[in-house]
């Protein structure tokens, strides 16, 4: 497990803010050289603590549609969980894959344009694995938060901006090099624009305004930090949430109030076999079951069922369709 100190956490909290800062603009907010941040920097990914850096981009904007399968497995043993983690990982329509503890073994997330598209895949999966599958489930994501790590730092730093996408979003019409654009930035968030326009072949000053061009359609929402919790030694907990006949009121502050814990990371509203669902980066299990309790305790008047997945591995995080691989 590697040891945070003050001035990573604060590193990584800047990043988490807005990855696309330069070395340069984070030493003046933390109080260090440009030398020393590029030198934790590189640290905290030589150790495993960042991923990558993502951009989030909000899909809802071009007609993409989130939908995330959980599975139960039965009679596999390691070389079968390897294919099929292997059949997903490579599969261009999934986003997101990870193994799981508690009721769930495995979530999918997938990219689509509609919820046909979505049915044939599984039933191509289906006809495939269904010897091996014990039972499934199916969500649609309604709504998407993206939050800052609060935890990450003790100072508050600075005045954080909801990072939010819907399905209710306006359609917006992006063409050939926004989408290359967005696709090599989707796990590319610090790239250099010079960099960026080499690859796109065209000039630093198209990929200037294109990029601001999607910020400013709000198709660019933010760019991340991609961390692995296990590193510092934490755990990713998703807490689900069933819940009962309430009004909009109701739901408007149990969502407000769960999307507000420091250690909420995204919380999103979904339609299918649940109703809500809460990803934390927590301490340890006993903190994961604090806050769960707390929430339950609030809200027991509209909170029906309640189950739990810890993640024990990440296989896959891209949040674009057929985003391109990371490029050091």
């Amino acid at each position: 497990m590697y040891q945070l100190d003050v001035k990573d956490r604060k590193i990584l909290s800047q990043l988490d803010i807005n990855a696309r800062q330069s070395n340069a603009e984070i030493g003046k907010k933390v109080r260090l050289s440009k030398e020393v941040v590029k030198y934790r920097i590189d640290n905290l990914i030589n150790n495993g603590v960042i991923i990558r850096f993502h951009t989030v981009i909000n899909y809802f904007k071009l007609g993409v549609q989130k939908h995330k399968l959980y599975l139960q497995l039965q009679n596999v043993d390691d070389e079968k969980i390897e294919e099929i983690v292997n059949y997903f990982h490579n599969h261009k329509k999934t986003e997101w894959l990870v193994q799981t503890t508690g009721k769930w073994d495995m979530i999918i997330g997938f990219l689509v344009n509609n919820i046909n598209e979505l049915d044939d895949e599984i039933t191509i999966f289906m006809n495939k694995y269904h010897n091996y599958i014990r039972n499934k489930a199916i969500t649609i994501t309604l709504n998407l938060v993206h939050h800052v790590r609060e935890y990450l730092s003790p100072e508050k730093q600075g005045k954080y901006e909801t990072v939010y996408h819907t399905t209710k979003d306006k359609k917006e019409a992006i063409d050939d090099l926004d989408t290359e654009l967005l696709r090599l930035l989707a796990n590319n968030a610090r790239m250099q624009v010079t960099e960026i326009a080499k690859r796109l072949k065209t000039t630093a000053r198209i990929i200037q305004y294109r990029i601001r061009q999607l910020e400013q359609k709000e198709i660019i929402l933010a760019y991340k930090l991609h961390l692995d919790p296990r590193a510092i030694g934490n755990i990713f907990c998703k807490a689900i949430f069933t819940m009962s006949s309430m009004t909009k009121d109701q739901l408007d502050k149990f969502i407000s109030y769960s999307s507000g814990i420091k250690e909420a990371v995204w919380p999103q509203k979904v339609i299918g076999n649940w109703d809500f669902e809460l990803d934390l980066e927590v301490e340890d299990y006993e903190a994961f079951q604090r806050i769960l309790s707390d929430i339950k305790n609030h809200f027991s008047n509209i909170i029906q069922q309640t189950e739990f997945c810890i993640t024990s591995k990440e296989y896959k995080l891209d949040l674009f369709p057929n985003a391109y691989p990371t490029y050091n």
